[in-house]
C-alpha cells in the first residue's frame, strides 16, 4: 500500500522598494538547493496552521496567509508526498529559523532561477498574477 505524506509550504512575498521579493531557504538534505519553506502537517493541525508554523520554524519569519497557491505532488523513497502551498505576506522576522537554512529574499526572476525543483518554479510562475494583484491592491 502506498503511503501518502501530507505537507504544507509557504510562498512568502514582500515589497522592497517597489520590487516583489520571494523568500527561499536552503534544503536541509542538500544545501546547494533553494526551496520554499515546507514540512509535515502535525496531528490536529490544518494545512494553514502547518504552513505558518513551518515558515516560522525553518525561516524565522512570521507570515500571513493570503490565499492558496496550489498543490504539488511527488514521489520520494517509495512514498507519495502531497504539499499544499499558500501565498504568505511577510509580517516580520522572528528568530533565526532552522540552522543551515539561510533564508534569503530574491527578486521574482532570480527566485525562479534559483528554485531547484521544476514544479516549484512552475508554481511560482503560475502564482505571479495572484501576487501582482495582491501587492497592487495593498497600495
Amino acid at each position: 500500500m502506498k503511503t501518502t505524506v501530507y505537507q504544507a509550504g509557504a510562498i512568502t512575498f514582500r515589497q522592497d522598494k517597489g520590487e516583489l521579493k520571494i523568500l527561499l531557504i536552503r534544503s536541509k538534505k542538500n544545501p546547494s538547493r533553494w526551496i520554499f519553506p515546507k514540512g509535515h502537517i502535525e496531528l490536529n493541525e490544518t494545512e494553514q496552521q502547518a504552513c505558518v508554523r513551518e515558515l516560522l520554524e525553518e525561516a524565522g519569519v512570521e507570515g500571513e496567509i493570503v490565499e492558496k497557491a496550489g498543490d504539488l505532488e511527488f514521489m520520494l523513497n517509495e512514498k507519495s508526498y502531497k504539499v499544499a502551498y499558500y501565498l504568505c505576506r511577510y509580517l516580520k522576522r522572528s528568530g533565526e529559523g532552522e540552522a543551515g537554512r539561510s533564508p534569503k529574499w530574491f527578486g521574482v526572476e532570480k527566485a525562479i532561477e534559483k528554485l531547484y525543483f521544476a514544479n516549484s518554479r512552475e508554481l511560482l510562475s503560475a502564482s505571479l498574477k495572484k501576487l501582482n494583484y495582491i501587492t497592487i491592491k495593498q497600495i
